[in-house]
């Protein structure tokens, strides 16, 4: 009976560290994904733009971002490998159509375009690193994102005064 009443406590105990455990695992799950989904989108809307676009200043800009955001994949990635954190492999249906839209861009349209999705994705971008950055569950990811958070608002305020132009 003793032994009983002795692991009922222990699991009484433990209950709240293995639910404050799996929030933590969910929140690093939910970061790394939608991180992963942007940092994919803004690679490939970069890629869009250094093939069809035409002016200098956003080709500039899609150039730096490709290398920005493929380093910051990887970063990510190693991240999420060292949190056993798996992240998908496609992308969200809401960034196939902004990508289709883009690619469908006449030319004359299609700089501004790419400068309007990359002042949306930043926005988020850094809503989201910022937040995880200072309430994330420790680990490699937080420590990732808080590396990576600087690269994106100096992203923002790049493409910010791009846009405005």
């Amino acid at each position: 009976m003793r032994l009983l009443l002795n692991l009922c406590l222990l699991f009484l105990a433990a209950g709240p560290s293995l639910a404050a455990d799996e929030a933590a695992r969910r929140a690093a799950s939910d970061f790394a994904t939608t991180a992963t989904i942007s940092n994919t989108f803004e690679v490939e809307a970069a890629k869009i733009e250094i093939a069809k676009g035409a002016a200098g200043d956003a080709k500039q800009f899609a150039h730096d971002m490709l290398n920005d955001h493929e380093r910051a994949g990887a970063v990510i990635a190693d991240a999420a490998k060292k949190d056993g954190v798996q992240l998908p492999t496609a992308i969200a249906d809401e960034h196939k159509k902004k990508l289709e839209a883009l690619q469908q861009s006449d030319l004359e349209n299609l700089d501004q375009a790419y400068l309007s999705t990359q002042v949306t994705a930043h926005q988020d971008a850094v809503a989201l690193f910022d937040d995880y950055s200072q309430n994330g569950p420790d680990g490699a990811l937080k420590r990732a994102s808080q590396k990576i958070l600087p690269d994106l608002r100096m992203h923002l305020t790049r493409i910010q005064g791009l846009a405005a132009k």
